[in-house]
């Protein structure tokens, strides 16, 4: 009789500036853990802010430095205003240059690809040339034979181009929009990536991890007026889109893995929301909201019972079919 496969995935979810919540999380997680905290899971999942996390973690970045990412660099990637974005706002442009977003990733990942990472990943992203979701993937399968050569820098840049908020993206390969599109919080992806891809008919035992970044449900006011155009619409759109997708992702988890589901979340403070409101809100009050509310979450996962399988398993170094780290050779 063999031993019932294994794995564990980590989804961390997309949430602009509000990823400094994610990131405290994981930073707080990594130290008490001892070790990188990739080498938990089989494989980690990030949409947009979260795929940013994702890709630094598996390139085996420090929690704490991705942390610091954030609070370091936040106006200079949500702050890039030239005076025709000014003027125009929401109307014609979106509201920020992509810039200073691509100047942080380079000055952290170089020229480094996919195919250079350690661990597994999937990072969605909607592909607008032909209006699908793309999933940017580590080699792990043998049909996966293109996605090593992109660069992590194009790979951030493509899930996080969030509508209104940043410019589409363009690659050789297309013209890329947020990941948040197609799912903000990508856990149901991780599952689908394992009983397909990793461990296909073998009835694994899956469990998922899941950081979120204080998403706040999109909800109407009663004295809301209802017939909107885009003047009205303007953010609140796109915030509307993730909030439901990630409530419906996580209803569908929780009915799918019971108790090998486990969230890290909070819900803002009426207080608090005014601070992270909005994705790119980079204020002292943001901040300190996000840091602090971050440092409490970890800490209650780390004592409760539910999280200690994730603080136990180990996971088996990953099979590379293609790339700088492939590690199977194929029979002629």
């Amino acid at each position: 009789m063999t031993d019932t496969p294994t794995f564990h995935v980590l989804a961390l979810s997309g949430g602009g500036y509000r990823g400094l919540y994610t990131a405290t999380v994981l930073s707080q997680l990594e130290n008490a853990l001892g070790r990188p905290i990739a080498d938990h899971f089989d494989l980690i999942c990030g949409t947009s802010a979260g795929g940013l996390l994702a890709l630094g973690l598996a390139a085996e970045v420090p929690a704490i430095e991705l942390k610091a990412l954030f609070e370091n660099n936040g106006t200079r990637i949500f702050g890039c205003h030239s005076w025709a974005r000014r003027i125009l706002g929401f109307w014609l442009r979106a509201k920020h240059d992509s810039t200073g977003l691509k100047s942080v990733l380079t000055e952290q990942f170089g020229d480094m690809t996919i195919g250079d990472l350690k661990h597994r990943v999937l990072i969605p992203a909607v592909n607008y040339s032909t209006g699908r979701g793309q999933f940017f993937k580590t080699p792990h399968h043998e049909t996966f034979e293109t996605d090593y050569e992109m660069k992590l820098v194009d790979v951030a840049l493509a899930t996080a181009a969030a509508p209104v908020y940043f410019p589409l993206f363009r690659h050789e390969r297309g013209v890329f929009a947020d990941g948040g599109l197609v799912g903000n919080a990508p856990g149901l992806f991780g599952l689908h990536e394992v009983n397909t891809f990793l461990a296909p008919n073998q009835n694994a035992r899956v469990r998922v991890l899941s950081i979120g970044t204080m998403t706040i449900g999109a909800t109407i006011r009663g004295s809301a007026n209802l017939d909107r155009g885009f003047g009205l619409w303007r953010g609140g759109l796109f915030d509307l889109v993730i909030s439901a997708q990630e409530s419906s992702v996580d209803y569908m988890l929780r009915q799918s893995l019971g108790g090998h589901y486990y969230q890290i979340d909070d819900k803002a403070t009426p207080d608090q929301s005014r601070d992270v409101k909005t994705l790119d809100r980079v204020t002292n009050g943001s901040t300190n909201t996000l840091r602090d509310r971050g440092m409490h979450a970890a800490q209650r996962a780390l004592g409760d019972q539910l999280f200690a399988p994730f603080r136990a398993h180990l996971a088996s170094a990953p099979t590379f079919f293609h790339g700088p780290n492939k590690n199977v050779i194929k029979e002629s």
